[in-house]
């Protein structure tokens, strides 16, 4: 099998060959992207990803609906009809929005790019939980008998980023549905591992759930059982320290303003058009006028190369036609 490079620098990286691939990537929408018939177009079955998100595919399909798909999903031919590559929310989008057909481009992939495209889309758009993410990782780790060190630099991870979330598979499999259901999160999770009885992790699992524990107070709590103290004596402990705090009763949680949707929808479309994590920072400046930062990475020269691109064919196709300008197509 011959050796993948490039995988951690960015999804530019992944769909390029020998020469320029983050100028491949960004001149490619315009001279190979076709239009296909979405029910010719499988599933993929590497795909990592359990769950979707209704609200956010509903909110996506929206804007489908309004501006079209500008980024195209990526297939692979499989008999007489397609195989996806990347895109799926693309393409579930388009489909609620009532779309029959989606840009698409054609790519000649075997199975094991598949699966290495298939997971690190997920993971730098960061689209998985820490239960998903780890058992794609374990997946491509044991399918191209790669070691940790190895993993990390495909997926533009630490080692150390990459052995923790490893470690939530020794979870128990009701602690990892914990995490997969949102209530446990991976701070409060890797806590558990310092237990050395099942069960133990188990019980404590609910005891979190049951009384909102952070991940310092199930740290502090694993800490004083492993000191031999039974779990009702430290709970009981807690709720005492709990009760003899001077600190302020929090402050309610604030409501989302018109200016918080709108920032979290435009950072959402600008996700999916660069390809790449993005983060939009509203503030107000001296005199009270609403304005803020765009926050977006990149893994390599390559893939900054790469999205200057993007952001390049945007501007043509952008440009105003009768003196108003055109939307950001994102």
């Amino acid at each position: 099998m011959s050796k993948k490079g490039g995988l951690g620098k960015g999804l530019g990286a992944i769909f390029g060959e020998n020469t320029s691939p983050a100028v491949e990537k960004a001149q490619e929408p315009a001279r190979a992207a076709q239009e296909l018939l979405i029910k010719n177009i499988a599933a993929n079955p590497y795909q990592p990803r359990c769950n979707f998100d209704e609200e956010k595919l509903q909110e996506l399909a929206a804007s489908i609906k309004e501006f079209g798909v500008v980024q195209p999903v990526v297939v692979r031919k499989k008999g007489r009809s397609y195989e996806l590559v990347a895109g799926e929310r693309r393409l579930r989008a388009a489909g609620l929005a009532g779309l029959t057909k989606v840009p698409a481009i054609v790519k000649d992939y075997d199975d094991a790019k598949m699966m290495e495209i298939a997971l690190i889309e997920n993971i730098q758009r960061h689209d998985l939980n820490p239960i998903e993410e780890a058992q794609g990782l374990r997946r491509l780790m044991q399918e191209f008998k790669l070691t940790q060190e190895q993993t990390a630099e495909k997926v533009g991870r630490s080692r150390s980023a990459v052995t923790n979330i490893l470690r939530l598979l020794n979870l128990p499999e009701q602690v990892q549905k914990q995490i997969i259901n949102g209530v446990l999160t991976m701070g409060q999770a890797k806590q558990l591992l310092g237990l050395p009885k099942t069960e133990q992790m188990c019980e404590v699992a609910e005891a979190i759930i049951a009384n909102g524990w952070s991940s310092r107070m199930t740290e502090e709590v694993v800490r004083k059982l492993k000191e031999g103290k039974k779990l009702k004596i430290v709970r009981e402990l807690i709720e005492e320290e709990a009760k003899n705090k001077d600190n302020k009763e929090k402050k309610p949680k604030r409501e989302p303003t018109e200016n918080d949707i709108f920032c979290h929808d435009f950072e959402q479309r600008l996700v999916e058009f660069l390809g790449t994590k993005v983060k939009v920072v509203p503030k107000l400046d001296e005199q009270g006028r609403q304005g803020g930062t765009i926050h977006i990475e990149y893994y390599s020269a390559e893939d900054l190369e790469r999205i200057y691109e993007v952001l390049q064919q945007g501007r043509h196709e952008d440009k105003p036609h009768n003196g108003e300008p055109k939307r950001l197509n994102v």
